[in-house]
This record gives C-alpha cells, structure tokens and sequence, in this order.
C-alpha cells in the first residue's frame, strides 16, 4: 500500500508556510517568558504592603523565574515584630519546604527603629535557618515623606545588620536610587513609597538577580511593562545586585 502524495499549488503552498508561521507565534507566545532553566525553588517572602503592591514581588519573581513557587505572607503597615506575633505567618514559615525567606521590615523600621528592626530580624532569621532555609533582607527603597529614610541610610541599616546576621540583601533599594537618579522619567514610587508597577518589577528583578545570582538583562518577562522601560530596570536591577 503507498503513502498518499499531497501536491500543492505553489500559492497554496506559500498561504500553508503563512499559516505555519502564525501557528509558530502563536505557540511561542503560550511559552512562558521568563527563565526556565533555573531550577525549581520555593520562596516565602515576608512583608507588607511594598512587597505586596501591584499583584506582589512575589509574582514578578515567579514571572521571571517560572520554575519558582514564590508566595507571600503580608499585611499592611506590618512590621517583622508584628509577624512575629501572627500565627498566620509563623504557620506559613514552619509549614517548611521553603528554599529562601526574604524578610522586609516595614519602611522607616530600619531607619527610625533599628533595635526593634534587628531583634525582630534576629529571630525569624533563626526560624528561618531552623528550617533549612536561607534568610535574606529586602532592602526597601527612599520615602519621600519621610525625613532621614533615604537611599543612604537604608544601605548603611541594611548593610550593618546583613554583617550582624550573616544574612544577604536584596538591594531594591539601591536599584531604586540608581534608576531615579539615571531614568528620572521612570516613576518608580509615589510620594508615601508604595512602589508603581515599574517599582514592583524593579524589585523583583533584583530579588531574582540576588537570589539565582543571574542577570535579569534579557529576561523576556516583562511584568506588562513595554520592552524599553523593563529593560532599562533589568540593568539597573542588574548593576544593584553586582555592585
């Protein structure tokens, strides 16, 4: 028995090669953008309303790393002292399985209440190492509305208790300075520090650059941002966390 021979018309032909390519884009676009060759990790990021604005950091690091469970437990104006003291975010660190725990004190904490920071950062730092998980910092970024919070004072806080605690930063905030210095255009945070769309990808960026210790440069998850813009914020993210 032959194997039926199909023939086409040469324009026929050049409407199926058309027809091939849109399927081609099409099934490229379902495929996830981001970096799917790191492997699969789990990660808790503990915080409040700068981590969870704008769908969360959480899920631009689960967009630039898809293979990554990235989760939060958050609630507004929350310091680490205050997650201490809530069942609901003990449960969720002790529920175990995490790969990194990323603690992010509430904004002016680190600059106006350093002790209460660090005591409370000790000690979910423990947790966290009691679990088999590696703790790190989340440095926030500069309020405006606030005196004295600035990008200087919150690298040196953040700098100082990293050495205490022998725990890594993610430097957001330094990302923040750098951009609003170079890109002023690039609105990053409003006047009281919640971080913009542009804030929150640029955060995530540098959690992904610190945590895989890859570049984000290229990452073609762009967080609904358009190419320019996320690709400036991927060097800037990228220059923080190598500095």
């Amino acid at each position: 028995m032959t194997t039926p021979t199909c023939r086409t018309h040469p324009r026929w032909q050049r409407v199926l090669g058309v027809l091939v390519l849109l399927g081609t884009l099409v099934l490229a676009g379902c495929t996830p953008a981001g970096n799917t060759t790191l492997p699969a990790t789990r990660v808790l990021f503990i915080g409040n309303s700068f981590t969870f604005y704008n769908g969360g950091v959480d899920q631009v690091l689960h967009g630039l790393a898809p293979n990554t469970e990235a989760v939060s437990a958050t609630a507004g104006g929350y310091k680490l002292y205050d997650h201490l003291r809530a069942s609901s975010t003990m449960d969720r660190l002790h529920e175990g399985g995490w790969d990194v725990v990323v603690l992010q004190e509430q904004s002016q904490g680190a600059v106006w209440f350093y002790g209460q920071f660090m005591t409370s950062a000790r000690r979910l730092v423990a947790e966290t190492r009691k679990i088999g998980a590696k703790p790190m910092l989340l440095e926030t970024w500069a309020r405006p509305d606030s005196k004295g919070v600035t990008t200087r004072a919150l690298e040196t806080a953040f700098a100082k208790a990293a050495k205490s605690l022998k725990a890594e930063v993610i430097p957001a905030g330094s990302a923040f300075g750098r951009s609003l210095s170079l890109h002023p255009h690039i609105v990053l945070n409003q006047h009281d520090g919640h971080p913009t769309r542009e804030g929150t990808y640029l955060a995530g960026c540098v959690a992904y650059a610190t945590i895989f210790g890859v570049s984000p440069v290229g990452n073609g998850f762009t967080g609904g941002l358009d190419g320019d813009t996320a690709r400036l914020l991927q060097q800037m993210a990228e220059q923080a966390a190598h500095q």
